[in-house]
């Protein structure tokens, strides 16, 4: 039987495959190739298992056990495997491209099933990203999007795509939002690994269009770190300040974070969160806002973040202390995408429809 592997860069040309990564769902849930399917050969703890198994005993008798644990579930392995990829060509990927994918897909060989296997498995993947990261060349002309917290910079990022502009937003590929309050509401904020991975992606997606909005980000969002090309460029891109009222700002901030009703777990979340501010706001005012918060008196709370916190530290955001381009009222957020198209016309003749605010 000849051993069919693929390297990384060949098969993502292909659209005739489709991955099949037999990690463990906790491995895969980590981290995992865009569009692979999970169909795991072993579980966590069987995973765990086997380790133990191979240090202690050897590879022959990790090998045995492997075996036993999964000689039974083999015909609906490969019933899942065929049900998945339908007519595309399954290409099994496990952690290195060892034991895991070699099993199946000799299984799937056996039963004379077409099947490849991903040369050095996911971690080959891995080094094949990191790679393209490290030297990318973007050339891309970028407007950075600033503001205080509770602008409205998502909303108009968001808008400007539906536009057809291209943006990429940062924050919404980390799943966090860039504060102690970033990761409330939303899935578990992604793995380092994962958020390269659909950086890349989306790069490589606008890669041939002359400029980019984005919104002005530090070296982290969350737990992952930017790539240093993509803050050199927004060092030296077109910097626009977003503006809008306190009561505006407000309003867009519990909107985005109060639930209604809230939930005990959110306002766990939303009270853990405000007391890792203890340093910068004193026990007396976190206690203070923590009791609005238990009155439902979310308005006034977020205004007292907002003056006494965010816009503090936020300097980047406020124009004493930064150079803008442009400064744009986002207090309409329709009338501020169109005024941001504009402006980007204005540098390139970029054909794009009519945009129409809602404001009249």
């Amino acid at each position: 039987m000849t051993l069919v592997e693929i390297e990384i860069n060949e098969a993502l040309k292909r659209s005739d495959l489709l991955f099949v990564d037999v990690r463990t769902p906790v491995e895969y849930k980590e981290a995992s190739i865009p569009g692979a399917v999970n169909i795991p050969l072993f579980d966590q703890r069987e995973h765990d298992q086997l380790s133990i198994i191979y240090y202690q005993l050897g590879e022959h008798e990790a090998r045995r056990a492997a075996l036993e644990m999964v000689a039974p579930r083999l015909p609906g392995l490969v019933e899942k495997i065929t049900e998945s990829c339908g007519r595309k060509i399954p290409l099994l990927y496990c952690k290195r491209g060892g034991m895991r994918s070699f099993s199946l897909y000799e299984v799937l060989s056996l039963m004379g099933i077409t099947a490849f296997r991903l040369k050095y498995g996911y971690k080959g993947y891995r080094r094949y990203i990191y790679h393209r990261l490290n030297s990318y060349n973007l050339k891309n002309e970028l407007f950075v999007l600033h503001g205080l917290t509770g602008v409205g910079k998502t909303l108009i990022l968001d808008k400007l795509g539906h536009q057809g502009i291209p943006t990429i937003d940062l924050e919404g590929l980390a799943r966090h939002r860039g504060s102690v309050f970033g990761a409330i509401g939303i899935d578990k904020p992604r793995s380092q690994k994962d958020f390269d991975t659909l950086l890349l992606q989306d790069l490589d997606c606008i890669s041939n269009k002359p400029y980019l909005v984005i919104e002005g980000e530090g070296r982290r969002i969350g737990n992952v770190y930017l790539p240093r090309f993509l803050i050199e460029a927004m060092n030296k891109g077109n910097h626009f300040l977003l503006t809008a009222p306190l009561e505006v700002r407000a309003k867009r901030i519990v909107d985005t974070y109060i639930e209604s009703p809230m939930s005990e777990m959110r306002l766990g979340q939303l009270k853990t969160a405000l007391y890792s501010l203890n340093n910068h706001l004193g026990h007396k005012k976190t206690d203070y806002l923590a009791s609005m918060l238990d009155e439902g008196n979310y308005y006034k709370a977020v205004e007292i973040l907002c003056t006494d916190y965010y816009d503090l530290f936020y300097r980047d955001s406020r124009p004493e202390y930064s150079k803008f381009s442009e400064t744009i009222d986002a207090t309409d957020i329709n009338r501020a995408v169109e005024m941001i198209i504009n402006k980007i016309r204005h540098v390139y003749s970029v054909s794009t429809h009519p945009v129409h605010s809602s404001s009249g």
